[in-house]
């Protein structure tokens, strides 16, 4: 169980360090979509504790679809569409596609100037992962400090302790923050749009529902 804490630290301590590529970094010769993907994924695996795929060639499609990303050159993608999907990798898992292109669509509002809306969300981004991770490796110190000797249930209780409270707090984040994008999607996306998310509800609603069924299935092995 001591292996636990020692390899949450060591990725904690990993996050905390990790960092986006500047703009420069970025690759300079327009990619294939498979090269943008594979691109992608090594550009964000430092920052994934498990082997998971952050984007793939239909999520792409997607996005150009829905206009949250320009359309490819001779079907391939520059610097400027790396970035953008650098960007949405990150974020999807929390914001819904419509408050995706909703954002998308005020970058007009600050600058047409790819290069200062990628390096505003890199330090944007960096701060509060380097933040975030502080704080998390503060209670794990104090957990470990104040801990005497535990059985294993008793020490995965405490690291589930962790987990709870930042789902908390990243659940209260996001409600805040889809109030916000809520109140701007309505001015700035057409009524057809609004009406697509009613659909992509029905379909996480459906998503939820296969999760639950697997999910009970395990009380009956």
């Amino acid at each position: 169980m001591e292996d636990n804490f020692k390899n949450l630290k060591e990725y904690i301590k990993d996050l905390e360090d990790y960092k986006l590529p500047d703009y420069k970094e970025l690759s300079s010769i327009p990619l294939y979509m498979e090269q943008v993907v594979s691109y992608i994924q090594g550009v964000l695996t430092p920052a994934l504790k498990e082997d998971k795929t952050v984007i793939t060639p239909f999520m792409i499609n997607n996005y150009v679809k829905a206009k949250i990303v320009n359309p490819p050159e001779n079907k391939k993608y520059d610097k400027d569409h790396i970035g953008y999907l650098i960007a949405i990798s990150l974020l999807k898992q929390s914001v819904s596609m419509r408050d995706l292109a909703t954002l998308i669509e005020m970058d007009k509002y600050l600058t047409n100037d790819k290069q200062k809306l990628y390096t505003l969300f890199k330090e944007m981004h960096d701060e509060v992962l380097k933040n975030q991770t502080h704080r998390t490796k503060l209670r794990i110190d104090a957990l470990e400090k104040n801990k005497k000797k535990k059985d294993k249930d008793a020490e995965n209780l405490d690291l589930a302790y962790i987990a709870l409270r930042l789902y908390i707090e990243s659940e209260t984040s996001k409600l805040i923050a889809d109030s916000i994008m809520n109140k701007i999607s309505k001015d700035v996306l057409p009524e057809t749009a609004l009406e697509t998310s009613k659909s992509a509800n029905k379909f996480e609603n459906k998503k939820e529902h296969k999760e639950a069924k697997k999910l009970s299935q395990r009380k009956q092995k």
